[in-house]
C-alpha cells in the first residue's frame, strides 16, 4: 500500500518532465501519417474518416431535427400572433363596412327626399396640347382633339381639377382653347368664404384681374376663387385661383393652373348650354401662328 503513492508521484513527475516532448512527438507522428502515401496508412486514414463521418451524422441528425422543430415552433408562434392581429382588424373592418352601408342607404334616402341631381351626365376626354396658338394679343392653345373625337364649342378644359379655359373653336381633328389669361376671357366667380360675386378677366399676363365686385365687398390676399356657375358657361365650384396681390383698386388673382404646367389636359362636357354652338370650322382655320 505504501508503494502506490510513491508510484503515482513518480508518474506525475515523469509527465511533468516529458509530457511536452510526448505531445510534440505525437503531433509529428500524426502529421507524418496525414502526409504519408503508404497504402496501409491511407487505408487506416480512410477508415478513421468513415467512422468520424458516421459519428458526425449520428450526432447531427438529432440536432437537425431539433432545429427544424424550433423553426416550425417560431413560425407557428408568429402565425398565431398575426392571426390575432388580423382578427382584430377584420372586426374593425366589418364594423366600418356596416357603418358605410348604413350611411350609403341614408345618403340615397336623403338625395331622393331632396330630389338631388347628380353629375352622371358628365363626360370627359384626355387630350394633348399640340402648340401655343396665341400671339401678342391673345392667349390660346391648340388641342389635338376635334369634331371627329366629339369636341364641341364650350367644353371645359381642366388640369388637376383646376380650370384652364374652354374650347373656343372646333376643327375636324383639332380645337382651339381659350385660356383664362386671354384678354377676351370673362368668368363669373365667387370670392372667399363669404361667396362674394365677381368676375375674373384675362390680361394676356400670368395673373388674372378681379373686377365687378360689390362696393362694400371685402377681399383679402389668400381668398379662394371658384366659378359661380352664372351665365351657364362653367359649372359652379371649379377651382380658379387665389388672390395674391391688391394694389389700389386692382385685385390680382393667380390661377391654380397655367399653360406651362402641363401638356395633357382634361376636356369635360358638363352638359351646359351657355355658349351657342356654331358650325365647326375646318382644321385650316385653327392654325399655329407663323405656319
Amino acid at each position: 500500500m505504501k508503494n502506490r503513492p510513491s508510484r503515482y508521484r513518480l508518474l506525475k513527475q515523469l509527465y511533468r518532465q516529458f509530457g511536452l516532448y510526448l505531445y510534440i512527438c505525437l503531433a509529428a507522428v500524426l502529421i507524418l501519417l496525414g502526409t504519408s502515401k503508404h497504402p496501409l496508412i491511407s487505408k487506416v486514414r480512410v477508415e478513421i474518416a468513415d467512422i468520424s463521418s458516421s459519428l458526425v451524422n449520428l450526432i447531427y441528425k438529432p440536432l437537425e431535427g431539433i432545429g427544424y422543430f424550433m423553426e416550425y415552433l417560431s413560425e407557428y408562434i408568429a402565425v398565431r400572433d398575426e392571426n390575432v392581429i388580423l382578427k382584430a382588424e377584420n372586426k374593425k373592418l366589418l364594423y366600418w363596412k356596416h357603418r358605410s352601408e348604413v350611411l350609403s342607404h341614408e345618403n340615397k334616402l336623403l338625395k331622393k327626399e331632396m330630389n338631388f341631381l347628380t353629375d352622371d351626365h358628365e363626360r370627359y376626354w384626355t387630350g394633348y396640347i399640340a402648340a401655343d396658338n396665341g400671339g401678342v394679343f391673345s392667349r390660346s392653345v391648340l388641342l389635338r382633339l376635334g369634331e371627329k373625337h366629339g369636341m364641341k364649342r364650350g367644353f371645359v378644359i381642366q388640369y388637376n381639377e383646376g380650370l384652364l379655359g374652354r374650347i373656343e373653336a372646333v376643327g375636324t381633328s383639332t380645337s382651339q382653347v381659350l385660356l383664362l389669361t386671354d384678354y377676351a376671357s370673362r368668368v363669373p366667380v365667387l370670392v372667399g368664404n363669404k361667396k362674394i360675386l365677381g368676375v375674373v378677366v384675362g390680361d394676356n399676363a400670368p395673373l388674372l384681374k378681379l373686377i365687378a365686385l360689390p362696393e362694400d365687398a371685402e377681399v383679402f390676399v389668400g381668398d379662394y376663387i371658384t366659378t359661380s356657375g352664372h351665365s351657364g358657361v362653367f359649372p359652379p365650384g371649379l377651382a380658379v385661383g387665389t388672390v395674391v396681390r391688391i394694389e389700389n383698386n386692382d385685385i390680382y388673382v393667380k390661377p391654380f393652373v397655367s399653360r406651362e404646367d402641363t401638356s395633357f389636359v382634361k376636356v369635360v362636357d358638363y352638359g351646359l348650354s351657355g355658349l351657342i354652338d356654331i358650325p365647326s370650322c375646318e382644321d385650316k382655320s385653327v392654325k399655329v401662328e407663323g405656319k
